[in-house]
């Protein structure tokens, strides 16, 4: 067995649909965290490692930034890579044309339509910004693209302009609208009512973009494919403007073993691509952070590890080996007899029970002294306790 989650989690039944997508936004959003830049190079090889995973629409950019975007993006785009590539655009031509020079599959192009939004950025009326948005829709579908049409700000729009707008971009044949939680300030329960309303108003694919301000954006993610919601935007590590948006790998793993639902990836690939988002975007991984935190499956309390040695399910849902990574014994402060025991092991040193007593003691003193329990520090216990390696 390789996961022991909650028995309570199948008492519940999870209307969830038949098929997820999940479109990748680590090199677009991910790469507006302030501070990240990924070359050409590096957005290359995290698409291939993407792509590995599985994952099925790589949104690889904003081609319109600049000609070195415009180029990453057309790289991808021509790297035969089984994921289709998809690129944001504002709902203007110049983008869209942009889009098409590089070589994408399809678009996401956004429009603020929040009333602040219209105030603050547009100055203009909203039936004039929706005609705008709708010539742009044409525009792109007239050329061929797959076209997705986004409401930033989505969750702070009243309804009824929001089910107007996708109507609206429905009838001009767009493929998919997006909800955009835009601050990351919606609530799951609010999520199923917003989703479930525009489900019953249109018939077209609808994404959801979440941002993690309040740190829900996997828990609204998970709550507006409860109601007809079929595709959501991620990133690697949950990287992107101010708290980030759904992570990926969280999403994953909580669809695959709190729901039961197993989208097909290759988890074993999602460690190695962790690590590779955080070495070129040059944000350390949180010890903490859910399922790629360097903390969770790494154990020091001494209760913990002697149970966790005779089974390993006992303090964690599931292996470690089922995202590519292994399980780390720490010996410190909290270190029992058992984890010395297979420290010693693994050095193949026997010793008695006053032995591995005295051992165990020395760890903690050295520990207690702020000393990191290394390899040569547990040489120099060794030798502190009278045994030759």
């Amino acid at each position: 067995m390789d996961r022991f989650v909650s028995i309570y989690n199948d008492k519940v039944e999870y209307d969830l649909p038949d098929n997820i997508n999940i479109y990748d936004t680590t090199l677009r959003d991910g790469e507006q965290t302030p501070g990240v830049f990924f070359s050409i190079d590096e957005k290359i090889e995290i698409a291939h490692k993407l792509d590995e995973l599985g994952i099925p629409q790589i949104e690889a950019g904003f081609p319109r930034v600049s000609d070195n975007e415009k180029e990453a993006v057309k790289q991808i785009a021509n790297e035969g890579l089984d994921a289709s590539i998809i690129c944001l655009t504002r709902t203007k031509k110049e983008d869209i044309n942009a889009a098409l020079d590089a070589d994408v599959d399809g678009i996401i192009t956004f429009m603020g339509l929040s009333d602040l939004h219209l105030k603050v950025k547009m100055k203009k009326s909203r039936e004039e910004v929706n005609q705008i948005c709708m010539n742009a829709v044409d525009y792109a579908k007239d050329h061929g693209l797959y076209v997705a049409f986004s409401a930033e700000d989505a969750t702070r729009t009243e309804l009824p302009k929001l089910i107007d707008i996708y109507k609206q971009a429905e009838e001009h044949h767009a493929d998919r609208i997006h909800i955009a939680d835009t601050t990351g300030s919606i609530n799951p329960f609010a999520m199923r009512y917003l989703v479930k309303n525009i489900r019953e108003a249109i018939d077209i694919e609808i994404a959801l973009h979440c941002h993690n301000d309040f740190g829900m954006a996997v828990a609204n993610s998970i709550a507006g494919l409860m109601e007809g919601a079929t595709s959501i935007s991620t990133t690697v590590n949950g990287i992107g403007e101010r708290a980030g948006n759904a992570s990926l790998e969280e999403l994953i793993m909580n669809l695959k073993l709190l729901y039961n639902k197993d989208l097909g990836f290759n988890t074993e690939v999602i460690h190695e691509l962790s690590q590779l988002v955080s070495k070129y975007s040059e944000i350390p991984i949180p010890d903490s952070k859910a399922i790629v935190g360097n903390n969770v499956f790494r154990h020091e309390s001494g209760i913990h590890v002697d149970a966790i040695l005779q089974d390993p399910l006992s303090y964690e849902p599931y292996l470690p080996e089922m995202i590519g990574t292994k399980r780390q014994i720490v010996l410190g402060k909290h270190s029992g007899k058992a984890a010395v025991a297979e420290k010693l092991n693994t050095l193949n040193i026997e010793v008695d029970n006053e032995k591995l007593l005295e051992i165990v003691n020395l760890v903690k003193q050295e520990r207690e002294k702020g000393e990191d329990i290394t390899n040569d520090k547990f040489d120099e216990i060794l030798l502190k306790a009278n045994i030759q390696r």
